[in-house]
């Protein structure tokens, strides 16, 4: 017998790590056992790519809490009863609420996926008693549910990479596009472009350095729409910075590029849970510069496979990326160092197979 499973995603695109996520783990389910059916607000390129290896989607057209009503609670409700649903599986705050009312309504099990570290007091209080389960990106993220400790809700399941599929694609030419010669170090910082990725930090840090070391690139990729862009290109302009700093815009071959950089900066303020371009940086070899922000250094051990610094703290970030820079040899070994690890600890088998197990618990319960 085949097991509906209901998935949510905040994006119809495949702009962030979540959704990504989102789709490795579809993707990758043992689909004789279990029935993958995705709910997207809008059209985009992960509902192309989800349609396109045979997983149905819904479009419901929600973003905010704000637009979201009772009306969208009963419409769950009926897709629940039409797509006969043995589980509802999300991974967004307000998602989780609309749906745990559903499918608490309908009789069976809700997951929480919890991808960030930021926390609402009464979300997370809230939430929780809809919930069958709470997975988490991270251990440190258990910190954020601590009295849910003896409930038996809490499981991690660390993001993953499916390393065969990732040596499969090509890398990008990034240097010969963007006129970097092959002698400048080039720094990648990848990732939405808003004050929790911390990219000012990271023009502060530069600007630290600039006189003594100007053989790097900061390779910048990121949507250019958001006010906090406009304050990172003023500050970038007042310091005096824009020969170190390419920005490219938002990129969809992200996992190409990533792999002609020679180290990535994850300057990130708040809110990561496990950063997925970390992940994908060590899959490719590349040493890792990350905050210690959400569960980064359960990824990035300091001064083995990169280095892990103080949020916001632009000196020791400046510190960090200048000792890189002096060190060619040792950026090298760190990056293997850091594919050897992902290989280990981060496998998208293990991945898959923690999240069916408990798949297969949580209708175990419900039969009983």
């Amino acid at each position: 017998m085949k097991h509906n499973i209901l998935y949510f995603s905040s994006f119809g695109s495949m702009k962030g790590g979540g959704q990504r996520s989102l789709y490795y783990i579809v993707s990758g389910l043992d689909r004789d056992i279990f029935n993958p059916i995705v709910v997207c607000p809008e059209e985009g390129e992960l509902v192309i790519n989800l349609q396109r290896i045979g997983i149905e989607t819904v479009v419901f057209p929600f973003k905010r809490f704000r637009q979201l009503s009772i009306s969208f609670t009963l419409k769950l409700l009926r897709l629940l009863r039409d797509k006969k649903i043995s589980i509802v599986h999300t991974d967004d705050p307000t998602q989780s609420f609309y749906a745990g009312i559903a499918a608490k309504l309908y009789g069976i099990p809700l997951i929480w996926h919890v991808r960030v570290s930021s926390n609402n007091f009464l979300i997370d209080r809230l939430i929780p008693y809809l919930c069958s389960k709470l997975i988490l990106v991270a251990d440190s993220l258990r910190d954020r549910f601590y009295w849910l400790e003896s409930t038996g809700k809490l499981i991690t399941v660390h993001n993953a990479i499916d390393i065969e599929e990732f040596d499969s694609i090509a890398p990008v030419s990034i240097r010969e596009e963007t006129g970097i010669p092959r002698n400048v170090v080039l720094i990648g910082c990848i990732g939405r472009i808003e004050e929790m990725k911390g990219q000012i930090c990271l023009a502060e840090a530069v600007g630290k350095i600039k006189r003594e070391a100007d053989n790097f690139k900061i390779l910048l990729i990121g949507a250019k729409d958001s006010k906090y862009y406009k304050k990172l290109d003023k500050l970038i302009k007042e310091l005096e910075l824009e020969k170190f700093f390419v920005c490219t815009g938002y990129r969809n071959d992200t996992l190409g590029i990533v792999k002609n950089i020679d180290l990535l900066v994850l300057p990130s303020s708040f809110g990561e849970g496990l950063s997925r371009v970390i992940l994908e940086a060590m899959a490719a070899g590349k040493p890792v510069i990350a905050t210690d922000v959400g569960g980064n250094k359960e990824a990035v051990i300091d001064g083995v496979n990169g280095r892990v610094v103080p949020p916001g703290d632009s000196e020791a970030l400046s510190h960090a990326i200048l000792d890189m820079l002096k060190s060619p040899a040792n950026m090298k070994e760190m990056g293997a160092n850091g594919r050897r690890k992902v290989a280990m600890d981060f496998s998208i088998n293990d991945n898959i197979r923690k999240i069916e197990d408990t798949y297969n618990m949580l209708l175990k319960l419900r039969l009983n």
